[in-house]
């Protein structure tokens, strides 16, 4: 059977037998995978648990199979290793927040390099930045929303003060339907639009303001991704943050 070898991030694991787990994995060169791995729980292979930690960056040669078919992994290592990210609980949530939100966003499975090194640039950024802000989930969720098709347009303006969340526009008053951010909340919206990575730590509205606008980037990806699971991480990471 042909082999391919690819870096992949490591979205999540399950136990399958005594000694195999299930590995989602989202790769370079194949999209989000489904790998099974041998000889993986007991005494001497820990090792290979470790590596398939959640969150990690992982290089792997694969057995080549069709669809949605589990692939069986020959070879798996590291491609980097973390200084903050499984360390630092606010790092740490702010990357299991971001991880989450990405798998639940990918609803197909094909390979997307440029989402992919999107996802992959955002946990190395987030493990070596020396600045540090309470918006970078906010941020994330706005550039993938740009990936995926669906980001807001940037067409803020006084006449213009409320956000549709259905339509992603800004527009002049609240219509016929209850999917609108008004005011405050709408200026707040816009502003996060034209934060930049390497500048929103110089970005401070209030945590309670913080709070909202990630309730409302929540309810958007709701709205405009179909099946989209309540996030299990985000009440630790409000909870920390």
């Amino acid at each position: 059977m042909k082999l391919y070898s690819t870096r992949g991030i490591v979205f999540r694991t399950l136990k399958y037998s005594e000694s195999s787990i299930i590995a989602d994995i989202y790769t370079l060169e194949k999209g989000l995978k489904s790998y099974i791995l041998s000889g993986v729980r007991p005494g001497k292979s820990s090792g290979k648990a470790a590596i398939l930690r959640s969150l990690n960056i992982v290089f792997l040669v694969a057995y080549d199979t069709d669809g949605d078919k589990l692939s069986r992994i020959k070879e798996i290592s590291l491609e980097s290793h973390y200084q903050k990210i499984h360390l630092d609980i606010i790092i740490s949530s702010m990357a299991i927040f971001i991880l989450e939100v990405s798998r639940n966003a990918l609803t197909e499975r094909e390979a997307h390099p440029a989402l992919y090194k999107f996802i992959e640039d955002w946990l190395y950024f987030l493990d070596t930045t020396t600045d540090y802000s309470s918006c970078y989930h906010l941020l994330y969720m706005n550039e993938l929303s740009n990936h995926l098709g669906f980001g807001p347009l940037d067409n803020y303006s006084p006449v213009r003060p409320v956000f549709d969340l259905l339509e992603g526009v800004f527009c002049e008053t609240a219509t016929d339907h209850r999917y609108f951010v008004e005011k405050e909340r709408a200026k707040l919206f816009n502003e996060l639009c034209q934060q930049k990575r390497a500048s929103i730590s110089s970005w401070h509205p209030p945590k309670a303001q913080r709070h909202l606008l990630a309730e409302d980037l929540i309810l958007y990806y709701r709205l405009h991704i179909p099946g989209f699971k309540e996030l299990k991480s985000y009440p630790v990471l409000k909870q920390v943050l």
